[in-house]
């Protein structure tokens, strides 16, 4: 992808590249991102994320206009621990709203419900700040970092000669890149030779580290490698529980 199509300050062309780069160099194709868990993180629609990162989606529409279909994304996807669709009660009262409120919200008759609101419906659904507020190719850019990072921990356990390590997410998740990423950390450290390449890579690059990056970086070999979970403070978000 070319990232002179970028729009102003927009970002996702440039991670695409950069994601496409690492994904050619560790022999691997995009049937390895997840496009299910991006469409179900950002709130955008299967075909439009491929047609995101295919380079030949636009924009569709205005934030405003894409409230309600975010909304509608959320009730039916984050779900009670039964498996049943939050009512409109539910909703109402874990978000501080009324019940009045939530209908016109989820039928299109009131399209603009304010940043304290959305704010609100984003805490109780458990999504990301800014899950009603970002456009399509934000909330996509935004969702890519993380694939953008397990692509770059792997191609560094494979020495793809990355120079640098981004640390800010998890990689405990199941998808198809997380088990290769298991894999090659499980390999490059179970081997007994000190002098194997990849586990003095992978050595010499933790001790360069600062201590705290290194703080950061064994809890998540630790849960790679099933010895512990990463902590997180925030608790599962009400679609997951139970599923």
């Amino acid at each position: 992808m070319d990232a002179s199509h970028a729009h102003p300050a927009d970002g996702l062309p440039a991670v695409v590249a950069a994601i496409d780069e690492l994904l050619r160099d560790l022999g691997l194709g995009r049937d390895v991102i997840d496009i299910d868990h991006l469409s179900h993180r950002t709130g955008i629609t299967v075909p439009r994320v491929q047609a995101l990162l295919d380079d030949t989606g636009q924009e569709s529409g205005n934030v405003q206009d894409s409230f309600q279909d975010r909304l509608v994304f959320l009730r039916d996807t984050r779900r009670k621990p039964d498996g049943k669709r939050y009512t409109l009660d539910e909703i109402g009262a874990g978000a501080g709203i009324s019940h009045g409120q939530v209908g016109y919200l989820l039928n299109g008759k009131r399209k603009s419900p304010g940043l304290d609101v959305t704010r609100k419906l984003e805490k109780f659904f458990g999504v990301e700040p800014g899950f009603f507020t970002a456009t399509e190719r934000q909330a996509l850019y935004r969702a890519l970092q993380s694939t953008h990072e397990q692509l770059t921990h792997l191609a560094l356990l494979r020495g793809k000669g990355i120079d640098r390590l981004a640390m800010r997410s998890g990689t405990s998740g199941d998808s198809k890149i997380d088990r290769e990423l298991r894999e090659a950390l499980s390999e490059a450290l179970s081997r007994p030779e000190r002098e194997d390449p990849e586990v003095r890579e992978l050595t010499d690059r933790m001790c360069s580290l600062p201590t705290r990056s290194r703080r950061r970086v064994f809890p998540l070999i630790q849960g790679l490698l099933g010895l512990a979970r990463p902590e997180s403070d925030d608790g599962p978000p009400p679609g997951r529980r139970g599923t």
